[in-house]
């Protein structure tokens, strides 16, 4: 991933009978992103939230504006100035006052695209200017202090015309009551379908980023406020509805991966479970309740949901860019959620609601004519900020040496497009065919497999070996289709079936991202499927190479160089270095020891001495993002592990390094971030 919300500012737009559950909701999404972003522990899917979000918006504006026609009193100027007042103060705030940090704790490279981006924020068009920025190996997202504005602009984008659709239709329906619910039904299918075919098509940051395939999600609100579905009546039947509609927000909440699975399928069971919310909470009397209800603190954070999202992002990505290791601990994470409910309230009190109650400028042409003139001082702003940012500091440039290193082009090194990233998940024939006379070596896995490619080819003697490469982005290497949750995946493990049903190299190098594929509770599936293919290809008598974890970093290793270097800070390798690696390559070590047939290759042992690892391949950094190895950083790593994998010598290979490693892999196992 990915950070991104939208849609908690509806509040004041609600109906003339407020419903107390929709702050609830609001507070369920909101805090799901914020505790995602701050990595709270078990909320791996909280970044549903925006899709919960998204629903809400739909619904409340499509009632609105629907009852208002009924009433026959709707406005474009009036709904306009009501969106100008809800949205815009309180956004323009927290970009003016992120300017201040991105001016002083940034690199002169990152503050260019910060302005950029504060223009995008302006123009309603932040969506598609990180859309234009993403990739696999894009930089990570939190050093974008505004990029979870891209929700923003698709709500803006969709606010653009959903209600010159509604007017039209209501319009040119002549009283006919299902002509809105049908069409806005069609138009919800059509952007669902839309998204589909955009991810299988291999463009699934088109998918995320864009309105159209979005656009489904605000219409399935817009479906529950306008379709005249009967509201359940208060008892077994309204509660049943509640509880599902909490499973299927919960479900995803606590365990969808990021990924380019989503949205698509993946996001329909947190949309679903939004509009089953609303629909049941239809016709329920608020209850009044003691001020420390836990329902009323629910309903505290709904409130300021929308401050609440606005501040998370840059306070969490200007706290990280105040530490040289980019990364914030347990404590200081708890600390920086209570400062930033303390800057939300603040940003509701005094912002939002002096503008959305008329305190700041009563008239509409006063709204208007600010919003203008704050539009136009920010995009001057940022036009200011763009000129300055161009002229670098002495600090500035000796940090860009390593931050060039952000956007180092890894696909020649990788074999990007042909042995690496194929668009249908099969890698082709020439990437697999072995070489007669020569050992033929197969390097099989994800992006953690093939950043070893360059190493093993300068350091295996190309006379006598040949190397195979067969790995697809988040790709386990094992036979179990079922447990690759990406299509490419499934059709990677398929092929690999087949090629080891008629296929028998001399010795097969498995590796890939096991920090990830071992999150709990995935630990004991990964090792079953490891273990059933090992298997396998043991029983087919071709010996296996694992290699361990490779070394992981907290953030983006150019960029904690980088902030070291701007602040004269030494590179630290503990800080530097997640110390979860060591534990998982203790407890893998254990899980699978070697045997006939299987040669289990400690990384971390051979390369980090003492259980420190190294940051740099001479003036080069390692990786070139939290993990992924340079040419420079695969070429020292495989100038140590290379002569151990020779088929002949893997076994003593794997016994060395395991004796002398133990001390410091045990050691380090102890540490837990």
């Amino acid at each position: 991933m990915q950070p991104r919300i939208a849609g908690a500012r509806a509040a004041s737009d609600s109906p003339p009978a407020h419903r107390e559950d929709i702050d609830w909701l609001r507070a369920i999404a909101v805090l799901s992103v914020v505790a995602f972003h701050f990595e709270a522990p078990a909320i791996f899917g909280g970044f549903v939230g925006v899709d919960i979000f998204f629903v809400i918006s739909g619904y409340l504006i499509t009632g609105i504006i629907a009852s208002e026609m009924a009433q026959a009193r709707f406005s474009f100027a009036q709904f306009y100035e009501r969106r100008v007042r809800r949205l815009l103060p309180a956004l323009y705030v927290m970009v003016a006052f992120a300017a201040i940090p991105a001016s002083q704790d940034m690199l002169s490279s990152e503050r260019v695209e910060f302005f950029r981006s504060a223009a995008a924020v302006v123009t309603f068009t932040s969506n598609i200017f990180f859309w234009l920025q993403s990739g696999y190996f894009d930089h990570a997202a939190v050093e974008k202090p505004l990029l979870h504005t891209w929700s923003l602009a698709v709500e803006e984008q969709f606010y653009l015309v959903l209600p010159v659709v509604v007017w039209a239709v209501l319009r040119l329906a002549r009283g006919r009551r299902l002509a809105l619910p049908l069409t806005l039904a069609l138009l919800a299918a059509g952007s669902f379908v839309l998204g589909l075919m955009l991810m299988r098509g291999n463009a699934s940051a088109s998918a995320f980023f864009l309105s159209p395939p979005r656009a489904w999600e605000f219409l399935l609100g817009s479906l529950v406020a306008v379709s005249g579905l009967p509201a359940l009546r208060p008892g077994l039947a309204q509660r049943l509805a509640r509880a599902l509609s909490l499973l299927l927000m919960a479900i995803p909440i606590l365990s969808l991966r990021a990924g380019p699975g989503f949205p698509g399928v993946n996001a329909l069971a947190p949309c679903l479970g939004a509009a089953l919310f609303l629909w049941s909470g239809v016709g329920v009397a608020n209850v009044p309740r003691s001020r420390l209800s836990p329902l009323n603190v629910a309903a505290f954070f709904g409130g300021i949901s929308y401050s609440l999202y606005l501040w998370h992002w840059p306070l969490f990505a200007f706290a990280r860019f105040a530490k040289p290791g980019l990364a914030l601990e347990g404590w200081e994470r708890a600390a920086l959620f209570a400062l930033t409910v303390a800057v939300a309230t603040l940003s509701w009190r005094f912002v939002e609601q002096p503008f959305r109650t008329r305190q700041l400028a009563p008239t509409p042409r006063a709204a208007f004519g600010l919003a203008a003139l704050a539009s136009l001082l920010l995009l001057v702003g940022s036009g200011v900020g763009l000129l300055r940012a161009g002229s670098a500091s002495d600090d500035d440039r000796a940090a860009q040496r390593y931050d060039a290193y952000n956007s180092y082009d890894m696909k020649p090194v990788y074999r990007y497009g042909t042995c690496f990233t194929t668009p249908d998940g099969r890698v082709p024939a020439e990437c697999l065919r072995p070489v007669t006379g020569k050992t033929n070596v197969l390097l099989w896995g994800d992006s953690f497999a093939a950043h070893y490619y360059h190493g093993l080819a300068a350091h295996l003697d190309p006379r006598t070996v040949n190397i195979m490469q067969a790995s697809q982005p988040t790709c386990m290497p094992t036979f179990s289709a079922e447990t690759q949750g990406v299509a490419s995946c499934r059709a990677f493990a398929s092929q690999m079936r087949d090629y080891f049903a008629q296929a028998r190299p001399d010795l097969v190098v498995m590796s890939a991202d096991w920090l990830e594929n071992a999150r709990p509770p995935r630990f004991p599936g990964m090792l079953r499927d490891l273990r059933q293919t090992i298997g396998r290809l043991q029983d087919a008598g071709i010996p296996v190479v694992l290699l361990g974890p490779s070394v992981q970093f907290r953030a983006r290793l150019p960029s904690m160089l980088a902030r070291a270097t701007l602040r004269g800070v030494t590179p630290d390798g503990a800080t530097f270095v997640r110390s979860d690696i060591f534990a998982l390559d203790a407890a893998m070590q254990a899980a699978l020891p070697t045997g006939e047939g299987l040669s289990y290759v400690s990384i971390l042992s051979i390369v980090c001495e003492n259980g420190r690892c190294p940051l740099t391949a001479g003036d080069v950094p390692l990786s070139f993002d939290h993990a992924h190895l340079t040419a420079e950083g695969s070429d020292a790593v495989m100038a140590r592990v290379a002569p151990l994998l020779q088929p002949d010598n893997t076994e003593l290979g794997s016994r060395q390094q395991a004796d002398d490693g133990s001390h410091q892999t045990g050691g380090e196992g102890a540490r837990d971030d």
